[in-house]
């Protein structure tokens, strides 16, 4: 027992970790380390009322892994997962992209992608990536869709007998800040899951002049770095060779490095913009970048 990975055999056989301990407690019953029957330690699980079903099945394959255990093992064996196509990362961005607005916005993604790999795979998965990541900003709307979509689903499955949700989130237009000057947390109740659906089948009003969350500087500043990916990528693609692959392929990965919200996007996006005049002034002088150290 003392040798058993139950963490990673959580994770490989029932898709959490949560389930390690009660997993190892199977493993010590089946060992004899608990004076317990197996009535008893079900009963209790049953009683507990938190994710029953999760573990019971932790619980038989502890008790598995005693008797099994060059079986378990071999389970707990990482295998490297094999990199989707370059075609099939492609295609589901496009469908992400369509369920994130609209079959129209996704295009204008497959577009410039296709562009790309007319140049070469590589430019191609840079694009791919960068492109996408800027397309699919987290904004209000999309929030609520992974929330209604997603979150119900998810709780069910991982908890019996739940009795509500609790939302603590810091829409802009509270305009609550924190000692530190920072969005303040309000909390909100189940009715924000209502919420959430409607305001999710509001997305078309996304980057209209309808859009009530779309003069933010943060939204602002999403679409700016848009259109400003697009016209470096219009410059780029049309005057791609083989002493400028380098930066251009740079450049078209550069929005993988604005990560986080609020005010820690605002300042990474002011990191890539610098480093964007860099790749740029690179690109048209026909120059390799210099590297970036901890990027």
């Amino acid at each position: 027992v003392q040798f058993l990975d139950a963490t990673r055999l959580s994770e490989k056989l029932l898709g959490d970790a949560i389930y390690a301990n009660i997993l190892m407690l199977g493993a010590s019953w089946q060992a004899g380390l608990i004076p317990l029957s197996h009535a008893a330690i079900t009963r209790a699980i049953e009683l507990n009322g938190a994710g029953v079903k999760g573990n019971l099945n932790a619980f038989e394959i502890g008790r598995w892994a005693v008797v099994e255990p060059v079986a378990a093992s071999r389970a707990c064996e990482t295998v490297e997962p094999v990199a989707p196509s370059l075609d099939a990362a492609v295609a589901t961005r496009i469908a992400h992209l369509t369920a994130y607005q609209n079959a129209r916005y996704a295009d204008r993604y497959a577009t410039l992608v296709a562009r790309a790999r007319m140049l070469g795979d590589d430019i191609g998965d840079a694009v791919a990536r960068g492109y996408h990541k800027l397309l699919s900003y987290k904004d209000e709307y999309e929030v609520a869709r992974l929330h209604a979509q997603t979150l119900e689903a998810a709780l069910d499955s991982a908890f019996e007998g739940r009795r509500a949700i609790r939302f603590h989130l810091a829409p802009p237009f509270l305009g609550r800040k924190d000692a530190s000057g920072r969005p303040a947390k309000t909390t909100f109740g189940p009715w924000m899951m209502t919420a959430f659906r409607w305001l999710a089948k509001g997305k078309g009003l996304r980057g209209t002049p309808f859009d009530p969350f779309g003069r933010t500087a943060e939204r602002r500043m999403e679409r700016a770095l848009i259109a400003e990916y697009e016209a470096d990528l219009a410059e780029i693609l049309g005057g791609l060779t083989d002493d400028r692959r380098q930066a251009a392929i740079a450049r078209a990965e550069l929005p993988l490095q604005i990560r986080g919200f609020g005010h820690v996007k605002a300042a990474a996006a002011e990191v890539v913009a610098a480093r964007r005049v860099e790749l740029m002034a690179a690109f048209r002088a026909g120059a390799a970048p210099l590297a970036r150290a901890a990027e």
